[in-house]
């Protein structure tokens, strides 16, 4: 990002800006791309598709390195271990896999327990636990080295759009349909917070801020600044 610009001969110039260029297309989908992301390591890529597949690609190179086929549904979201090691997928199919990254592509883990398509998805910061939401309307809290449901969250009355941990993982935020943000206790599962407008819109996504600035006193001030910027 430039930070300061001069003026010569008429022509504003920007310093310290270097223009986006495109690199590469790539390709190897067969459907729709419903999500990319980088490992937190930034040396590998991961895209989901509705062509029911994963795949990782090499960050340097744009080289495919592994495409991971199991679900029997189109991918909505996926969500990368802190260590770069594991991905989780969420899937139309109603499930969860956790995926090794790293040694050829495996299913580890087939998560199973929602009512409907998984369409959300995350690790918290120690990648002992994942949370995904679901149009079952319902948030789930797995543990990753037993594959079990530890809770079972229901507040939202639509499909839950995004699921999100704090820094420290012991805060959920999840965003529905039905309009509202909610800021859940990570061990207890219960509901700490709502944001919600009469005649909301839905929310389609919602995260913590990296440093936390925002207690959850807060929250209230920057709803009201939201909205009245609607």
């Amino acid at each position: 990002m430039a930070t300061s610009a001069t003026r010569s001969g008429g022509v504003t110039q920007t310093l310290g800006f270097k223009p986006y260029r495109h690199l590469k297309t790539l390709t190897d989908h067969e459907n729709a791309v419903s999500c990319v992301k980088f490992s937190n390591d930034g040396t590998l890529l991961a895209s989901a598709s509705l062509d029911k597949t994963l795949i990782i690609w090499s960050s340097a190179t744009l080289t495919l390195c592994h495409r991971l086929v199991g679900h029997s549904e189109g991918i909505s979201d996926l969500a990368w271990s802190s260590d770069s090691h594991y991905i989780c997928s969420a899937s139309d199919d109603r499930t969860l896999r956790i995926w090794d990254a790293t040694v050829g592509g495996g299913c580890i883990k087939i998560l199973r327990g929602h009512d409907d398509a998984v369409f959300c998805v995350n690790f918290n910061p120690q990648s002992s636990y994942i949370v995904s939401g679901s149009f079952d309307e319902t948030i789930k809290v797995w543990d990753v080295k037993t594959g079990k449901c530890v809770h079972t969250i229901k507040g939202h009355t639509m499909p839950v759009t995004s699921v999100h941990y704090n820094r420290d993982g012991n805060l959920i935020i999840s965003a529905s349909h039905d309009g509202s943000c909610k800021i859940w206790d990570t061990e207890t599962g219960n509901l700490l917070k709502t944001l919600i407008e009469d005649k909301a819109p839905a929310v389609s996504f919602a995260k913590f801020s990296p440093n936390e600035a925002m207690e959850l006193w807060e929250w209230e001030v920057f709803k009201n600044l939201f909205w009245a910027c609607e």
